[in-house]
């Protein structure tokens, strides 16, 4: 029996609700968030070219349309499973978060009037739920109108680019990020590495001192104005290490700013011919 599956009546007076959801090497979680969905009309997974048993469980998994594309950038791959999807509405889900049957139900009674509504994630560090710092309650823009919205902003920080009203939803997923903090550091590290390869085309300089700023800035945010020092040793750690990554991303990006620099300088010059003037 699936307890995330909403009453009757909500399911038959609803319009219809496809989901969406990319992966990669999930195999730990993709089974639970699937399970939370089997009330959706449609689920469609886009696997990036997982080498666990990802692709094995999801295949195998009733009412799940399971496709694949190679992984190049989060946007790409996330409107390849928009594009996929049958239904108007699109239900975004990643494979390590998890709808609660409260949420469930919210959902399937929704009028659907707005363009959107945003989710918010109940994240967990481990077996800790993190309730405090920049982590909660963490709303995003899930469930959209496909005539109203598509997945754009920048790498990974993917959002969906929205035409028209955005509401709330009172209930939260689960979501069950990081295994261990190990897998906290390597995850973000490369994600860092990612956002300055987004970046790297739209900045000119970095400023003296930039870094410095924006790590100060984060951990300031994290730990003391949003109060993560409420979640204890996991608190410290998340707030050390976001201000941390923060300044990483900024000495990458100022490297690889020289290093362009560097590169357009010793290009050989090509003499451009010049107009010819014509006497006044």
């Amino acid at each position: 029996m699936n307890h995330c599956m909403p009453d009757r009546q909500s399911l038959a007076t609803r319009q219809p609700i496809s989901a969406s959801m990319i992966c990669q090497n999930e195999e730990a979680n993709i089974a639970r968030s699937l399970a939370a969905l089997a009330w959706c009309d449609e689920i469609v997974v886009v696997d990036g070219g997982s080498t666990d048993r990802t692709c094995e469980i999801a295949g195998n998994w009733p009412g799940v349309r399971l496709l694949s594309r190679p992984f190049d950038t989060f946007i790409n791959q996330k409107n390849f499973a928009l594009d996929a999807c049958r239904n108007e509405w699109n239900l975004s889900v990643d494979a390590d978060e998890v709808f609660t049957p409260e949420l469930c139900q919210e959902i399937a009674a929704l009028p659907l009037t707005a363009a959107g509504y945003a989710i918010g994630r109940r994240t967990f560090l481990g077996d800790q739920e993190i309730r405090f710092g920049t982590w909660s309650p963490d709303y995003n823009l899930r469930l959209f109108s496909r005539s109203a919205g598509r997945w754009g902003g920048s790498n990974p920080h993917e959002r969906v680019i929205l035409n028209g009203r955005v509401e709330r939803l009172r209930h939260r997923m689960l979501h069950y990020s990081y295994r261990t903090r190990q897998e906290f550091l390597a995850r973000n590290e490369k994600y860092t590495r990612m956002s300055v390869e987004h970046i790297a085309g739209r900045r000119q300089r970095v400023l003296p001192g930039e870094a410095a700023v924006h790590a100060v800035g984060n951990f300031c945010k994290a730990y003391v104005l949003k109060q993560g020092f409420r979640d204890g040793a996991a608190g410290w750690f998340i707030a050390w290490h976001t201000a941390r990554l923060s300044h990483l991303k900024y000495v990458l990006l100022a490297q690889r700013l020289r290093q362009a620099g560097g590169a357009a300088a010793d290009a050989p010059h090509v003499a451009r011919e010049q107009p010819s003037r014509t006497a006044a």
